[in-house]
């Protein structure tokens, strides 16, 4: 990802990390940069990095990016667990 002065904002929390990773690469193919927290990379062992069970994954964009992020996102109908997920960073 670009290095930016800019805030990271949560745009969406998906239920699996294979799905946040999903988002991040459609995002990604059209421009605006993502981030999945803790994500390995898209490796197999970021399947397994220590999640707990019942918890959910973040999606991350630039700040400046989130309106255009959550429009794709809701383009792309992607299932996403809470749309309004505060800011954690």
């Amino acid at each position: 990802m670009a290095t930016r002065d800019e805030a990271l904002v949560t745009v969406a929390v998906f239920e699996t990390e294979f799905e946040a990773s999903l988002a991040r690469g459609a995002l990604e193919a059209i421009g605006i940069p993502a981030l999945v927290p803790y994500e390995a990379g898209g490796s197999f062992t970021g399947l397994y990095a220590g999640r707990l069970p019942n918890t959910v994954t973040e999606l991350k964009v630039f700040e400046s990016d989130r309106d255009r992020a959550s429009v794709e996102l809701r383009r792309m109908q992607m299932r996403i667990v809470d749309s309004d997920a505060n800011d954690s960073e």
